[in-house]
């Protein structure tokens, strides 16, 4: 035998990045699931947009939850619960705290209606007058319109787990 003589090998490193791991297929799903639930309430308020615009009342039913707004707007003017002693500043929130103390809930029932939400927001679109639209927290979404010729509005959007509708609404 000769001294001196040594034999290599050389073993080609497996190429990386050109299969799909079970790792990188579920991190993949998260990421796309993440940035779909980020979107879409996005996409909810540009379609309460087009309901309000096109006066869709059949999709705009669909993307307001009224009995939640109803309980929203008794929890707020409820002093007792709220531990609030001020009046409310707005001519019609007076009107339905008055109506609350001598009809009940009912008043909220008869008032606070589909029509009565269009009329707060704007009709030729909420594209142009939306202020900030960003997350509460995972569940809640807030939209802040500000009007050039009236109060702002506030919508409070929540996650009831089929999708993104209308809860709350602030003026």
């Amino acid at each position: 035998m000769k001294a001196g003589v040594s034999v290599s090998v050389r073993v080609r490193p497996r190429a990386r990045g050109r299969g799909w791991s079970l790792g990188r297929v579920l991190g993949s799903s998260l990421a796309l699931l993440m940035l779909g639930y980020l979107i879409w309430p996005y996409v909810v308020l540009w379609r309460l947009d087009r309901a309000l615009t096109s006066d869709d009342r059949a999709t705009l039913a669909r993307l307001v939850d009224l009995p939640a707004v109803r309980a929203e707007i008794a929890h707020r003017l409820d002093k007792d619960a709220n531990g609030r002693s001020e009046t409310p500043s707005d001519a019609f929130i007076a009107w339905l705290e008055q109506g609350l103390r001598r009809d009940g809930v009912a008043v909220l029932e008869r008032r606070v209606t589909l029509d009565w939400l269009r009329g707060l927001l704007p009709a030729q679109g909420m594209g142009p007058v939306v202020t900030r639209a960003f997350f509460d927290d995972p569940m809640h979404f807030s939209v802040r319109l500000g009007h050039r010729d009236r109060a702002p509005v506030s919508l409070r959007l929540r996650f009831d787990g089929l999708g993104w509708r209308v809860a709350a609404v602030h003026f």
